[in-house]
């Protein structure tokens, strides 16, 4: 629901509410006598989960121009939101023969319930001056149930600044009256700084150890959960500066916007692993800092501009370095959710792969045992050591392997009009530069389970009886480069003008998305993450399903 008023000249109020319920139902069966070592007996599960949540946003503004000279814009408003989840999960295992529902085995349940609140209010400023420089200042003020301290009300609110400039420099007299403006029309310089936060970036109760509920025997009592509370945890603060311009040619059909932009991230929010002689697993602190300093450019431009036909072209290009510091300790801190493969290192991107290795002679060769098998390396404080056999000695080392974050991203799209009814459009999208860590070819390859085609060259005799399980243990071995293009949207559609029933237009439309891909990476799907939306476990498969190709068909109309 949205309403929008104008009591007055210059004075706008806008309210929206908003509210959303939805249920999500999942499955699973795993038959008893599979070769899985957790779940031979079989597995059977059913879980739901129940969202409730709404949103109210006001905003009201005022605008007014002093002078020729002199404009101003008022903005206030804030935000309220809510959401309510309530989740339910039967796990079986021991299944008997012919079932696939819970009760065929011996079954847990479990239940979750949660309740978050989140309100912002905000003010901002802008003044505009001779129609070509504009000045803007904000201020905004955060709250989050999840970080909510009971003890310390002032450290519930988070302040946010922002500040940011844009000049129109072609409105400059010797800009418009000179040869310049031939060449570049318009050309406008921005900068800007900003403060925020990450108000979601923990559940609804991660601030507190949660003792679990549980019936033993008849008996009520509660047990100890993996996960280990924080009452100091608090939201992470970004501060980011950026510095651009935009600019146009050819009497507009061609446009540059770039963009560099330098962030940092304070009091970072990651989920550690603990020592299990702690009595807990992972636990959520705000540890070190991250910074991001990258480039993003934006091209359009109009190739062809005709009475009936019209070819857009848009291009994107977006470079991203990614630094972690300020880890505690060894300056190595593993993610839970990524099998103990994941961590943040410091001086390295985040969400680098952090894991075993090949042993290898100084030429760079793999260094083989005896035997002829491929060995991991090993050393003392992370340096390889060597017996007078020149084979490795010590404890197992680790290093960075891959690193999950691409050198750049780019975007190609074309839309071509016809007649202003035909339209026609094609979007390609590239990801370079990045590794995946294929979880999947690492279990299928290996002996017991035998499942994929890497598996075949030990049947055949190419290569040592058990080599497979010597590379189970050496992760470098899985990690493989996931650079793709992707057709991402290929789409046609044609909109009619009919004189009857009070139509004003009916629009068909055929659209499909990811349509081909063109990539080296040897699993289903390099666009894929075993963590789900996780931002620091990526590019992690494990039996993940690709994402989908679809092809829809749509009609709309316009009364």
């Amino acid at each position: 629901m949205q309403l929008n008023l104008t009591p007055f000249e210059g004075f706008t109020a806008d309210y929206v509410f908003g509210v959303d319920s939805y249920t999500q139902l999942g499955t699973a069966f795993i038959p008893p006598g599979n070769t899985t070592p957790d779940y031979a007996t079989g597995f059977a599960r059913r879980a739901d989960r129940t969202v409730f949540q709404y949103n109210n946003d006001v905003t009201l503004g005022y605008r007014r121009n002093f002078t020729e000279w002199l404009e101003s814009t008022t903005s206030v408003g804030a935000t309220w939101q809510y959401d309510q989840v309530q989740s339910t999960s039967l796990t079986a295992q021991q299944l008997g023969i012919g079932g696939q529902t819970i009760n065929n085995g011996v079954s847990v349940a479990s239940e979750n319930r949660t309740e978050r609140r989140i309100e912002g209010y905000f003010a901002q400023q802008t003044f505009g001056l001779g129609q070509r420089l504009y000045l803007t200042g904000a201020v905004r003020v955060d709250a989050a149930s999840p970080f909510y301290d009971r003890l310390n009300d002032d450290a519930n609110w988070q302040t946010y600044y922002k500040g940011s400039a844009s000049y129109l420099l072609s409105e400059e007299g010797f800009w418009k009256n000179g040869a310049l403006t031939n060449y570049v029309p318009t050309l406008k310089l921005r900068a800007s700084y900003g403060q925020s936060g990450n108000l979601t970036a923990i559940g609804a109760y991660d601030k507190q150890t949660n003792y679990v509920p549980s019936s033993v025997g008849g008996l009520l009592g509660v047990f100890r959960p993996g996960q280990l509370g924080d009452p100091r945890l608090g939201p992470e603060r970004q501060e980011e500066i950026e510095l651009g311009f935009d600019a146009g040619f050819l009497g507009g059909r061609l446009g540059l916007e770039a963009t560099y932009y330098n962030k940092k991230i304070n009091d970072l929010l990651l989920n550690r692993t603990f020592e299990p002689s702690t009595g807990f697993l992972t636990g959520l602190q705000n540890v070190g800092t991250m910074t991001n300093k990258g480039v993003e450019v934006l091209l359009r431009a109009v190739p062809l501009q005709k009475e009936k036909v019209v070819w857009n072209v848009t291009a994107t290009y977006t470079r991203n370095r990614n630094e972690v510091n300020g880890i505690e300790g060894n300056g190595i801190l593993p993610f839970a959710g990524g099998f103990g493969q994941v961590a943040a290192v410091n001086g390295e991107p985040v969400g680098v792969f952090y894991s075993t290795y090949y042993a290898r002679n100084p030429d760079g060769s793999l260094l083989l045992t005896p035997t002829g098998f491929p060995q991991r390396e090993l050393g003392v404080n992370g340096v390889p050591q060597r017996t007078p056999e020149g084979q490795p000695r010590g404890s197992v080392l680790s290093k960075v392997i891959g690193d999950p974050n691409p050198d750049y991203l780019a975007s190609l799209i074309n839309e071509v009009t016809v007649a202003g009814k035909l339209s026609f459009r094609l979007q390609f999208d590239a990801v370079q530069g990045f590794d995946v860590f294929n979880f999947t070819r690492r279990v299928g390859e290996r002996d017991l389970y035998g499942g994929l085609a890497g598996y075949e060259p030990e049947l055949r005799g190419e290569v040592p009886k058990g080599t497979s399980a010597v590379l189970f243990g050496i992760f470098e071995e899985y990690i493989e480069d996931g650079s793709y293009v992707k057709l991402r949207e290929a789409s046609v559609s044609y909109t009619l003008t009919p004189k009857f029933l009070g139509l004003q237009n009916i629009r068909a439309s055929l659209t499909g998305r990811n349509l081909l891909v063109f990539t080296d990476y040897s699993g289903y799907d390099p666009e894929v993450n075993a963590a789900g939306q996780s931002t620091v476990v990526r590019n992690f498969d494990f039996v993940e399903v690709p994402i989908p190709r679809t092809l829809t068909l749509g009609l709309s109309a316009t009364f």
